[in-house]
């Protein structure tokens, strides 16, 4: 399969600011950005959830809730799942993502 050909469930931005680089992922439906520490491949595991930058305030100012690395590290045993819809759950159970950024950010969308 082609990178091309690989569906996620979020969008990837690398800023570039004065301290470094961060690498910003945007939930394609809910109004949710987490913070890796490289770009992701298409098809690979996520690299390491990092927290979020002091500048990415300015998300929540546009709407946007930051998810932390604890959360984003919860186990999924341990998550409430009961809104997800039942095609959502038979996708837990084939794919079995075991964290709650597993289920969040994943290429099987």
């Amino acid at each position: 399969m082609t990178p091309a050909a690989v569906a996620s469930s979020f969008h990837t931005a690398l800023i570039t600011t004065s301290s470094g680089r961060s690498t910003v992922l945007c939930h394609e439906v809910l109004p949710v950005v987490a913070f890796v520490a490289s770009p992701p491949q298409a098809g690979a595991s996520l690299p390491e959830f990092t927290p979020p930058p002091t500048w990415a305030a300015a998300f929540e100012m546009g709407g946007f809730r930051l998810l932390d690395v604890d959360e984003l590290s919860m186990p999924l045993a341990s998550a409430d799942t009961s809104e997800l819809a039942e095609e959502e759950l038979e996708q837990v159970g084939y794919w079995r993502p075991s964290t709650v950024g597993e289920l969040m950010f994943n290429w099987w969308d």
